[in-house]
């Protein structure tokens, strides 16, 4: 049995370190092009007056902390189930190969 040799097995370690931060990086992409719709979705959901303060909507009145909760629960809900499936759809096309 031949062993591979210590620079191989470097290289390919190296190779798959930088296939998962590519991975994590494209996940964290969708979550940031989502979260301005999750937050409008959010808002709707919950009766919450919005306006345009800078880069991110923002509610007219402050919510109180129950309902702050509910609107980053849904609006953190909308990326979390675009990341599902976009694994989803990149494990169920590696299984397949």
């Amino acid at each position: 049995m031949v062993k591979p040799s210590p620079w191989r097995q470097g290289l390919a370690g190296l190779g798959w370190v930088l296939l998962i931060l590519l991975a994590v990086g494209l996940l964290l992409l969708v979550d940031a092009l989502l979260l301005i719709p999750g937050l409008l979705l959010a808002y709707g959901m919950v009766g919450l007056s919005w306006r345009w303060q800078g880069v991110i909507p923002d509610p007219v009145h402050i919510p109180g902390p129950w309902l702050s909760m509910a609107v980053g629960i849904l609006a953190t809900a909308l990326p979390a189930v675009a990341d599902g499936l976009l694994l989803q759809v990149f494990l169920g096309q590696r299984r397949r190969s």
